[in-house]
């Protein structure tokens, strides 16, 4: 039944970055007939396009714009995350009936395994990566992590069966284009302000996260943070089972910190997992991120012992606070994966003594604002790079002292030369890459290899 859904079917797939081209991929092999379009022209998407053609050459390419005529057959209309779902081809698509689905939505149709499903405006990949880890280990199916996290809906989920399990990281951008989507377990770690280029407000921007859960039933669970207001104010509306994580309160059923140990109360039991400071990530947001992964393991039944070895061990993504060298007794931390003021917040908490901060890169309505304390009483200097670094020095410049830096190699020059024994160089951008970069991975990697030759230098 799911391999012959789409089989026929004329299907328009918008957006040709990673994610359309796996989606290209996978609805080739399901037996649709495939056609791409995208805003770049063929020059910009050459390799890709190769690719496509050398494996499917009966997929159909339309590039440098998405004119009306490309959902004119179209059964269905696939949209990568990045493009907007108001643009005018889609609003022709929806004015004709066709049904406009995203990456998650294609990945439930598609998939006979459970789907837990994981968002929030920070955590999502470190919540995904360490609970892909622990029930890799604590069950006997196959468990696959995939979605937002870096690895699109894979050929490989055809191949899952019920006893296997879909850990899928999803956006806010991904549950926009849900129809059908009902993961078996929901997860909304936080929701603060963010993307507000794309929505028209926070509440717009929660609207669009709380989908999550919008056609789970009775039998399905919905994880929720205790200690976020826009997260506890969709309990009353899902149908699942609601299950609480909270790192700053007891609580009488759920996962929570008690004398500073991860306990899980269900059913009038306690269960110890483990000392909070045994874990291996820092941070009061990885404390969260490591309970509501115990919160999920649970429902699967894991070994108590897999779910600890796991939380001990667990290093941490690249490019989130990662630590990448101590020149002369100064730290570098690569925070690369912070996009938002939130995550900025939390790296700054995370982060002790003197920081010299490098921030900035292409704005998404940010209110830089709720900065203000933090950066007031952590960061000694402010080196600002990219697009919004004017907009972000208006703000909170001058509650520090701040510079302005053309390229990320300068930057990180200048941070060293700023920088004393015991203090911090931070890299949490708190904005978008994509006006000096490919993407987050690649600013984080060209600030490691800025770090790698001071401390060639210096030695």
């Amino acid at each position: 039944m799911i391999m012959d859904f789409f089989r026929g079917k004329q299907v328009t797939v918008l957006g040709l970055a990673r994610s359309g081209e796996a989606a290209a991929d996978l609805l080739s092999d399901l037996g649709a007939h495939v056609l791409v379009s995208d805003q770049k022209d063929e020059e910009q998407l050459k390799d890709r396009v190769a690719r496509l053609t050398h494996m499917y050459p009966q997929i159909r390419f339309r590039l440098g714009g998405h004119p009306d005529e490309i959902v004119e057959n179209a059964d269905i209309v696939f949209i990568s995350p990045g493009v907007a779902t108001d643009i005018p081809v889609l609003k022709r698509a929806r004015e004709k009936g066709i049904p406009v689905i995203g990456e998650a939505e294609l990945a439930y149709r598609v998939c006979r395994a459970p789907i837990i499903a994981i968002t929030g405006t920070k955590g999502k990949s470190t919540t995904s990566t360490l609970l892909g880890r622990i029930l890799s280990g604590a069950r006997s199916g196959n468990t696959i992590v995939a979605g937002n996290i870096g690895t699109a809906i894979p050929r490989g989920v055809l191949d899952l069966t019920e006893s296997d399990l879909l850990v899928l990281e999803t956006s806010s951008f991904q549950l926009e284009t849900t129809v059908h989507f009902a993961p078996e377990v929901s997860v909304i770690l936080n929701i603060a302000r963010d993307h507000f280029d794309r929505y028209n407000g926070i509440e717009d921007y929660a609207a669009a996260k709380y989908r999550i859960f919008a056609n789970q039933t009775e039998d399905d669970y919905t994880v929720l943070n205790a200690d976020d207001p826009l997260t506890m104010a969709c309990a009353p509306r899902t149908r699942a089972k609601v299950i609480l994580f909270s790192s700053r309160q007891e609580l009488n059923e759920g996962i929570c910190v008690e004398n500073g140990e991860i306990v899980a109360k269900c059913d009038n039991s306690r269960m110890t997992i483990l000392k909070s400071d045994e874990l291996r990530i820092p941070g009061k947001h990885n404390l969260e991120n490591a309970l509501a992964a115990v919160a999920v393991s649970l429902v699967y039944k894991a070994d108590v012992e897999v779910i600890r070895e796991e939380l001990r061990n667990f290093p941490g993504l690249e490019h989130a606070l990662e630590f990448v060298d101590e020149v002369r007794g100064v730290k570098f931390i690569d925070d690369s994966k912070s996009t938002n003021v939130f995550s900025l917040e939390a790296a700054l908490e995370s982060c002790n003594g003197h920081i010299i901060l490098i921030m900035g890169g292409r704005d998404k309505g940010n209110d830089y604002a709720p900065l203000k304390p933090l950066v007031q009483e952590k960061v000694d200097h402010l080196v600002l790079i990219g697009e919004s670094a004017e907009k972000i020095r208006n703000s909170i410049g001058g509650y520090t002292t701040s510079h302005r830096a053309v390229t990320m190699e300068d930057a990180v020059q200048l941070a060293y030369s700023l920088a004393k024994p015991g203090d911090t160089v931070l890299l949490s951008p708190a904005c978008a890459s994509f006006d000096m970069f490919r993407d987050y991975a690649e600013r984080g990697a060209i600030f490691k290899e800025a770090v790698r030759r001071i401390a060639e230098a210096e030695r």
